[in-house]
């Protein structure tokens, strides 16, 4: 069965209420990712989270409180990203 939120966007409003708590829940993750991130570390990421049913793992956005958004230029070919996925 299809989790009914899996199609919808998040918000920008959700995402301000996320950053205003005091701390990350299991379904939901922060990462600053400015200028670069492991690829291989946001592959295990997206997988913790898959195992757990789902969430959210946000990029440019300080992990730790007040989490303030950084931006995040660490991946900018999502076709580059998907490529590398598929390789063996």
């Amino acid at each position: 069965m299809e989790n009914r939120d899996s199609k919808r966007h998040t918000s920008i409003e959700e995402i301000d209420r996320w950053r205003a708590e005091p701390h990350e829940y299991q379904p939901l993750e922060f990462k600053e990712a400015k200028t670069q991130f492991d690829t291989e570390k946001l592959f295990k990421y997206c997988v913790a989270l898959a195992n757990e049913g789902g969430g959210k793992l946000l990029l440019g956005v300080e992990d730790k409180p007040t989490r303030r958004t950084v931006g995040s230029s660490a991946f900018p070919s999502l076709i580059k990203l998907a490529r590398i996925s598929l390789t063996p």
